[in-house]
């Protein structure tokens, strides 16, 4: 047996061609060395083309809030404007009791405005508008009263005696009756309950005697808005049994 290399790296055996084993070898250790120069370059290419681009945020105006609620007390308070242009905070309905401090200015920057104490029971509010070139936005600014609202009628029912009379209940409420609204709605007649008081921790009202077949049931509703959105309800169902 003869064994010979020839230059295409495979050995000649008696007349045979085999592939030359180290040449093997090697070949596919250059493969794998390749893929994994491909491999790194793709994954760096990859991280290049995640790379967070800067944000540059351009806008005519805009307000970094919509409503802007200050406590009772003496405050000042800074509205972020955003703008590329010049602009401008005007206090438009000349609400008397907002101070402004800094009303102007160029590219984005602080609005200032100031308030006093609120002696009132009860809150306030004002729209601020904001101008730059052609644009406009508005702003409203509130103030919470003294008192903090609170409305809840301790029983969700009461009994009221068929030949009629005065009924009463307690009631958990810093505001005054006239503060509130007031409904009624009857699932059998009209207007029998009438003359809806709150004092001393009681609500009391008026019934008229149940002249009818039935016994008859009707619902009185109690509630309470204001300038801030604050939005406070209770009702009290009335039951009178029949004669």
């Amino acid at each position: 047996m003869s064994l010979k290399i020839n230059e295409l790296n495979y050995i000649q055996s008696d007349g045979d061609f085999y592939e030359n084993p180290s040449h093997k070898l090697k070949s596919i250790k250059n493969q794998q060395m390749n893929r994994f120069v491909l491999f790194f370059t793709l994954i760096t290419i990859f991280f290049i083309g995640c790379k967070k681009e800067d944000i540059v945020f351009n806008t005519d105006l805009a307000l970094d809030s919509r409503f802007i609620i200050l406590n009772a007390p003496a405050d000042t308070t800074k509205i972020v404007v955003y703008s590329d242009h010049n602009w401008t905070m005007e206090n438009r309905d000349n609400a008397s009791w907002i101070t402004i401090q800094k009303g102007s200015g160029n590219g984005t920057a602080y609005a200032i405005v100031a308030v006093p104490n609120n002696t009132s029971d009860y809150p306030r509010a004002a729209t601020l508008l904001f101008k730059a070139g052609n644009k406009i936005d508005t702003l409203k600014l509130g103030q919470r009263g003294i008192v903090t609202p609170a409305l809840a009628i301790t029983a969700a029912s009461v009994a009221a005696p068929a030949a009629g009379g005065v009924v009463q209940t307690a009631i958990n409420t810093t505001l005054p009756l006239s503060a509130m609204n007031v409904g009624y709605t009857y699932a059998a007649g009209n207007n029998w309950i009438s003359g809806l008081q709150i004092a001393d921790g009681k609500v009391s009202f008026s019934v008229t005697g149940n002249e009818t077949a039935e016994a008859r049931t009707a619902k009185v509703y109690l509630s309470y808005s204001d300038v801030l959105g604050i939005n406070i309800r209770d009702s009290l169902t009335v039951n009178q049994p029949r004669p």
